[in-house]
């Protein structure tokens, strides 16, 4: 299979993972990051195309990466996503069931891109469950104008989260666990949830207090309460038992173990996977959301 370059975006660091996708993982030959300007790309919102443009066009060229086939990353509040269970139909029947429910779920907007990703198949039943995906088409229009004016040609434009869900089920470890990845990006969080391996609920929040403070602590320990409370309001039989970090620093970890302890949480980086092959000295913690990119569906 062709090489990709994966890119995730969404506020102050944009990521790379360059490498080629395989059965259940992917084999990266490449990963770096870089800061972007402050206020060029706010919540996966582009509010200052010029600075960005020159920006990825420096990064690219600093780091030597194949512009040829990029697949990007995005996430924002203005993704809007639901987990549903459907009956198996065909993909037309599909379409129109999902165009329906996000317009009931409060996901009515002027001009819907609707898409999915499938999460689990019950045989049984013979019902799918999904993550539902919409979002303004001007959104997707808007990075596409904005890889043509770096000279990317794009490969695919997916939702950032669909990365994460995909490293999970990638990272055999994790297949009976129940627990909270935390995916850390400039001042925004997402906290994803999941049920003995598999995607639940994730939430999208910004952080009020300086990263690795002790306050930043005390308010991520906030959120993962929230979780468990969510999780306890499910009636779930299995309880969060551990946080995962990605994108963090030694500092973050520090700053919420306390916080993940008062919660009976193992709070630990993001672990690696053999499923999953990285260039020495790479972690995948620290590439986690490019590399779940990476990963076919």
């Amino acid at each position: 299979m062709p090489v990709l370059t994966s890119l995730y975006l969404c506020n102050r660091t944009v990521y790379a993972a360059v490498g080629v996708p395989a059965a259940n993982g992917a084999r990266v030959t490449a990963a770096c990051q870089t800061e972007l300007p402050e206020g060029c790309l706010i919540n996966g919102i582009i509010t200052n195309e010029g600075e960005l443009t020159a920006a990825l066009q420096g990064f690219f060229a600093a780091n030597s990466l194949p512009t040829q086939r990029v697949a990007l990353a995005a996430g924002g509040s203005q993704f809007n996503h639901r987990v549903l269970t459907l009956p198996r139909m065909n993909e037309k029947k599909r379409a129109a069931v999902l165009t329906r429910e996000l317009s009931s779920g409060g996901a009515d907007v002027t001009a819907p891109l609707d898409d999915y990703m499938l999460l689990s198949t019950d045989k049984k039943s013979k019902a799918d469950t999904v993550l539902a995906t919409r979002v303004e088409s001007a959104v997707i229009e808007n990075y596409i104008h904005l890889a043509t004016a770096c000279g990317l040609k794009l490969h695919s434009i997916d939702l950032a989260l669909a990365g994460q869900i995909k490293l999970v089920g990638a990272t055999p470890a994790l297949a009976k666990q129940s627990f909270v990845v935390l995916q850390f990006d400039g001042d925004s969080l997402i906290a994803g949830l999941y049920e003995e391996g598999q995607y639940k609920y994730s939430t999208r929040s910004r952080l009020f207090n300086p990263r690795g403070t002790q306050a930043s602590g005390t308010e991520i320990g906030q959120k993962l309460s929230g979780l468990i409370q969510f999780q306890t309001a499910a009636k779930s039989e299995h309880p969060i038992t551990a946080v995962y970090f990605g994108g963090s620093t030694p500092a973050d970890l520090a700053a919420c173990t306390p916080a993940c302890q008062a919660l009976r949480l193992d709070a630990a980086e993001y672990p690696e996977t053999v499923n999953v092959k990285l260039p020495e000295g790479v972690k995948l913690a620290d590439v986690a959301l490019a590399a779940g990119n990476l990963i076919g569906r």
